[in-house]
């Protein structure tokens, strides 16, 4: 019995002694950042409905929902940006169609320059 009392004050000892105080030096998730949610709040309200028009039926469709190519979900988009601007400015994209109209590859370039924001 006295080990069991030994060995439980022990464990308590040891978990007070691994909390740290120093929460407030810790960085917010990405998630959290003002830049972050400028990014996400544009691409919901300006970005995806172009993707969705143009993009997300070969680029989800045939891709998975984890694979990077799936410009419906945000984190790749972020992750891409700057090749998604890339391929629309210069008309690679979409793959067998009509380069988009300028005012819709403004709305990339403006989602790129919000991406290149985020810490």
């Amino acid at each position: 019995m006295k080990k069991f009392i030994f060995i439980l004050a022990c464990m308590i000892g040891l978990s007070a002694c691994s909390s740290s105080s120093d929460d407030d030096n810790v960085d917010p998730p990405v998630e959290e950042t003002p830049e972050y949610k400028a990014a996400e709040s544009y691409y919901n309200n300006t970005l995806k409905s172009v993707i969705t028009a143009n993009c997300v039926s070969c680029h989800e469709g045939y891709h998975s929902k984890s694979n990077s190519s799936n410009y419906g979900q945000l984190s790749n988009a972020i992750n891409n940006a700057s090749g998604m601007f890339s391929l629309v400015n210069n008309g690679t994209m979409p793959k067998g169609g009509p380069k988009l109209p300028q005012e819709e590859i403004d709305k990339f370039e403006d989602f790129l320059e919000l991406v290149n924001n985020i810490k």
